[in-house]
């Protein structure tokens, strides 16, 4: 998430007393099309929560410029890091279950060969790997299928000392996790999300509910399908999702329902200071990150998968919310503009 990113997820959250609308507000699709012609980004989908709920769905452009399919509501795209929040929920539902301990250190019932700094290592656990406090780089073989790596992954920091985000940490927890459950992360998915987020997958087949994109790099660009869904499932950016599917898991999380008061608490109390990634005091919880705002709390998480970019947050005290999906590289841009228009 960049810091203007951040800063423009406030002008559709923040509430009026603040300058902005009560809640979220979605472009109409002829404001839709406009800034999409301008950023070159084929097609959005949009999404909005009122307290807590799901409220309006949007969507403009086009899904395949190959077949001129355009973006509908059952258009999927790639989630890329919006997976993480997913995966996060899914292992504090193992820790409500008895299943998981979030923190004993993962080395005492699991061995990881690639990571060679065993007593580093012995120090990680599943509560460290959702604050992003591993100390772990992000991707060491970025551009290959994560199952099939077989390199090394160094420390950058000391485990637990520093803010270090890592998509190899979330690998490292997923493979713990089916470790210990002896199911796959398609199949914690579906046994525990299958009914809030029905036409979402994070592994191949595609749900037959859904239409897919294409993502594109620019208009010349022939695209690529989603690829980065394949047999099996990663826990840090495989996630194939609507906005629709997206916005009911965002409004289940903002409900707090599917976990203990004590455990929807923890997820979303500051616990790793990441200072310096927006205008204004910013932590990570256990899978979200968590913008002090003043008495009003940002909860959200961005994605980046190249050629699909993508946005999802709410205000923890209003429970308004937004779900942004696009299928071009330049949708950053783009998705900054939708959350803070430039000034009239």
């Amino acid at each position: 998430m960049t810091r203007s990113l951040l800063a423009g997820a406030l002008a559709l959250l923040l509430p009026t007393t603040l300058g902005a609308q009560s809640e979220a507000q979605l472009p109409d699709a002829a404001a839709l099309d406009a800034a999409l012609t301008a950023f070159d980004v084929p097609g959005v989908a949009m999404a909005s929560l009122a307290s807590c709920a799901m409220d309006e769905v949007v969507v403009a452009g086009t899904a395949d410029l190959s077949t001129s399919t355009p973006v509908r509501p059952d258009t999927a795209f790639e989630a890329a890091s919006l997976s993480k929040p997913v995966f996060a929920y899914l292992v504090l539902k193992l820790a409500d279950e008895g299943i998981i301990d979030l923190d004993a250190p993962l080395a005492a019932t699991f061995y990881y060969p690639r990571i060679p700094d065993t007593d580093a290592y012995a120090r990680i656990t599943p509560r460290m790997i959702l604050t992003h406090r591993t100390g772990l780089p992000n991707w060491v073989d970025e551009g290959t299928d994560f199952h099939a790596g077989t390199a090394p992954i160094p420390f950058e920091a000391e485990p637990g000392v520093a803010f270090t985000y890592s998509g190899e940490g979330f690998q490292l927890l997923q493979a713990f996790v089916e470790h210990q459950t002896g199911r796959t992360l398609q199949q914690l998915f579906r046994d525990r999300l299958g009914t809030v987020m029905p036409n979402s997958t994070f592994a191949l087949p595609l749900p037959e509910t859904v239409t897919p994109s294409r993502g594109y790099r620019d208009a010349q660009d022939e695209g690529r399908g989603l690829t980065n869904l394949k047999t099996r499932g990663m826990a840090a950016s495989s996630l194939v999702t609507t906005a629709g599917d997206y916005a009911r898991f965002l409004s289940h999380v903002c409900r707090g329902e599917g976990l203990t008061p004590a455990t929807q608490t923890d997820m979303l109390t500051p616990q790793s200071p990441a200072s310096g990634e927006a205008p204004f005091p910013t932590s990570w919880g256990l899978g979200w990150m968590i913008g002090d705002l003043g008495g009003l709390t940002l909860v959200g998480h961005g994605g980046n998968n190249d050629e699909y970019r993508a946005f999802a947050g709410y205000m923890r005290e209003t429970g308004d919310g937004i779900v942004i999906l696009t299928n071009g590289a330049n949708g950053q841009a783009l998705i900054e503009v939708l959350l803070l228009p430039p000034a009239q």
